[in-house]
């Protein structure tokens, strides 16, 4: 979609949807942030945006006449997407977007995207600091606290975007592309919001949505959802073990030595790393399995 003089809703007033609201801005579209509190205050609201910003503030009941004229409507993570005005937003036909969506629209570069229960921002963090140490142009986005939409319009074809992503973030992708996905684990968390474990692990699974055979998954095989769901996935799987010898992927052994399978050949010893523990070897096997993927040298690594 071409957002040049488009009708976007920016539904939700947090960091995130100010953040949409400045990307959406740079993209040229007319933006309103909307926001279903109507007690909440628009002036405070509009400094957020910035000086310049010409996003216009809309409270409580969504007007159904001005509906008509949306383009888009982009959700914030936080904001349920089962609400009744949604819901009526999409009966109208309208594009319901999450502000991932739109950063991976908007943006350049390959997306490594990590999900999991627990574990998530450990991970990114690593990933974040092998890649700077390999690639010139990095961002680091996402659930670990600055919004994917803030670093779209920044980011280059030989970008590579590290992105900690929530089940809330995912569960509103459409064309979001990550290069390398890891799911770390999976256990009941966030019920209230997608009713069912199932529900859950399927938002979770929303990150494999668009990879096919040219892109890898990287998948925990001591959680049994992830091992079972990784016999079906449609691109490439990688498991890790921080309990048993693996035939193919990265495993730890008796030694607390970080083996891969395939070669035989250590990595890292755990009484080397300055994380301990099986949970934190976890996350690094994760890390190594993805930058490995990005082709980042070893020493690097």
């Amino acid at each position: 979609m071409d957002l040049q003089g488009k009708k976007v809703l920016v539904f939700g007033a947090g960091i995130s949807g100010i953040g949409s609201c400045g990307l959406l801005e740079k993209e040229g579209a007319e933006v309103i942030l909307y926001d279903g509190n109507d007690k909440k205050d628009a002036e405070a609201m509009k400094a957020q945006l910035g000086e310049g910003s010409k996003v216009r503030v809309v409270l409580g009941a969504f007007p159904e006449e001005e509906m008509e004229s949306l383009d888009l409507v982009v959700m914030s993570p936080g904001v349920p997407t089962d609400l009744p005005v949604v819901l009526a937003m999409k009966e109208k036909g309208i594009p319901v977007w999450g502000e991932i969506e739109l950063a991976y629209v908007c943006g350049k570069g390959d997306v490594l995207g990590i999900t999991g229960t627990n574990g998530k921002t450990t991970t990114t963090s690593l990933l974040g600091e092998i890649m700077k140490n390999a690639r010139d142009s990095v961002f680091v986005v996402g659930n670990i606290g600055t919004p994917y939409t803030n670093a779209a319009a920044d980011t280059r074809e030989d970008s590579v975007i590290v992105a900690e992503l929530s089940s809330f973030q995912l569960e509103s992708i459409h064309t979001f592309h990550p290069k390398v996905s890891a799911v770390l684990n999976i256990t009941p968390d966030h019920l209230n919001r997608h009713g069912t474990m199932e529900n859950y692990i399927d938002a979770k699974f929303e990150i494999t949505r668009n990879q096919g055979k040219e892109q890898l998954c990287v998948l925990n095989y001591e959680d049994d959802v992830l091992r079972k769901r990784g016999r079906s996935l449609n691109c490439r799987v990688a498991y890790f073990s921080s309990k048993r010898k693996l035939e193919h992927g990265f495993y730890q052994n008796e030694n607390q030595d970080i083996v891969d399978a395939d070669t035989g050949e250590v990595w890292l010893n755990m009484s080397e790393a300055s994380i301990p523990g099986d949970h934190n070897c976890e996350n690094i096997m994760a890390a190594i399995l993805m930058t490995r993927e990005m082709g980042v040298p070893k020493d690097v690594i």
